[in-house]
């Protein structure tokens, strides 16, 4: 056997049999398992772009060593439908995301599905549009097209290693937040630049001095740079506007081990992937304003008056996160780009400026949110938290406030999420290493009591929704 001969065939061998026991796998999944339609949506374009593939007549004029490299990467797709299944994501928590993205997707063309991550973080990705690319080379572009029929598909991955660390969920509301801003982009960008007007010739004023040469693709990448700053900072929005105080003490707590004073900068040769961050000090000093931070602290005096005493300096607590972002830095990578030096001078020459700029951007942003969708404000009372910790001051799930009827009503995602957050964050400022048995046994306890009421409120909720449609749809009979 000459192998420099055959090796193509050998290639393309092996590629088939990799087709063959993905299909055979995504084929197996019980549908039943998964806990929205979306999952299996997925699974089926997932297993349709993999039939096309081994089409005769579409593998003639593939170079099998591309399509042996792409097939590695529809299996990690295939891995994230995979993991959607109610194994792995509780079903009252994906019952609330589906019905917060209805908030912003009311039709068919956009879904999602929900998998889990073993990264600490949470994030978000377009997977018909990874799809899509993954394809490219291996399938005609008409087929392609064919295949997803214009309709969007996002996997949102939840974090494995948080998944009983509830508060974390807050950081849902950021990353539906990419969604909504890849369906609204052109008028985001639009007032994104409205307010960078006066910057933008600083800036390429600047590196033109440095070298002519350049300064137009530094200009470029640094405005890629500068909208993937807007960008996070609008998700940091969403997130706010959607979990309140919640969001502010996740992202707190997601910072926790990094170095909160460093704006982040990762360049790419294609300047679609550049991604950049601003610093956690500066988020958060955006996300205190918009969650309104201080004035729920002050109502919070009052409304945890009830409360024993170590509870009821909650709100001091969270009004003393440090936000102050004076001191904040740049760092790219990878250093050993041409453009490094240059971008990180400029962007730390001009990072006040753009600061400001950002802030007023997110004044208009807030506008636009309010203006294009139905969203509650503020998303929580003071008085329903006070009353959602009280109950799990004694163990009793935060599923219901009170109220003149008996069975009071069904508290809502964001006021069981800031409940849960806020006592968490009572147990971990008040525990001790002496303790460390009894601190885990609390916060598992409280852990759970806050599942439990997703799972009965979401319940309750549905329940009275169906009720309430029974008795509008009767009539008295004649």
């Amino acid at each position: 056997m000459d192998f420099k001969t055959d090796e193509r065939n050998a290639i393309l061998a092996k590629s088939l049999i990799l087709i063959e026991k993905t299909t055979s796998a995504l084929t197996q999944l019980d549908h039943w398992r998964f806990p929205t339609d979306s999952s299996e949506f997925a699974r089926k374009l997932l297993v349709q772009a993999h039939e096309r593939l081994r089409n005769p007549t579409n593998l003639v004029p593939v170079d099998p060593a591309v399509l042996y490299n792409r097939l590695f990467s529809l299996q990690e797709l295939a891995e994230l439908i995979e993991r959607s299944s109610t194994d792995h994501i509780s079903w009252p928590l994906v019952s609330y995301c589906d019905e917060i993205w209805r908030q912003f997707f009311d039709h068919e063309k956009i879904k999602i599905f929900y998998s889990v991550t073993s990264e600490h973080n949470y994030s978000i990705l377009r997977f018909s549009k990874l799809l899509s690319l993954y394809l490219r080379d291996v399938l005609p572009s008409a087929e392609i097209s064919a295949l997803t029929g214009g309709i969007e598909v996002y996997c949102l991955q939840l974090a494995s290693s948080e998944d009983a660390n509830l508060p974390l969920y807050a950081n849902i509301g950021h990353e539906f937040g990419h969604a909504v801003f890849d369906a609204r982009s052109t008028p985001l960008v639009e007032r994104l630049n409205a307010r960078f007007t006066a910057i933008l010739p600083l800036i390429f004023a600047d590196f033109q001095q440095m070298d002519a040469n350049k300064a137009v693709p530094r200009f470029q990448r640094t405005a890629h740079v500068i909208v993937s700053m807007a960008q996070e900072l609008f998700c940091d929005l969403v997130g706010t506007m959607l979990m309140g105080p919640a969001f502010f003490l996740s992202l707190f707590e997601i910072a926790w081990g990094e170095s909160k004073a460093v704006c982040k900068i990762r360049l790419a040769p294609d300047e679609q992937s550049i991604r950049a961050y601003p610093s956690f000090q500066f988020r958060l000093h955006c996300i205190r304003r918009w969650a309104e931070i201080d004035g729920f602290c002050k109502a919070a005096k009052e409304d945890f008056a009830k409360l024993k005493s170590s509870l009821q300096t909650l709100a001091d607590c969270l009004a003393t996160v440090p936000t102050s972002h004076s001191d904040d830095s740049v760092k790219l990578r990878p250093s050993s780009d041409d453009d490094a030096d240059a971008i990180v001078n400029v962007v730390e020459k001009h990072l006040p400026q753009m600061k400001q700029a950002m802030e007023e951007y997110l004044e208009d942003c807030q506008g636009l949110m309010m203006q294009w969708y139905s969203i509650a404000s503020p998303v929580v009372s003071t008085a329903d938290v006070g009353e959602l910790l009280h109950r799990l001051e004694n163990s009793i799930l935060p599923n219901i406030v009170p109220t003149e009827s008996l069975l009071g009503r069904p508290a809502t995602f964001a006021s069981i999420l800031n409940a849960c957050a806020l006592y968490r964050l009572h147990l971990l400022t008040t525990g001790s290493a002496e303790k460390a048995k009894e601190l885990s046994r609390d916060t598992g306890i409280v852990e759970r009591l806050t599942a439990k009421a997703f799972e009965v409120s979401f319940i309750q909720r549905e329940f009275a929704k169906w009720q309430g449609g029974l008795k509008h749809g009767s009539s008295e009979p004649s």
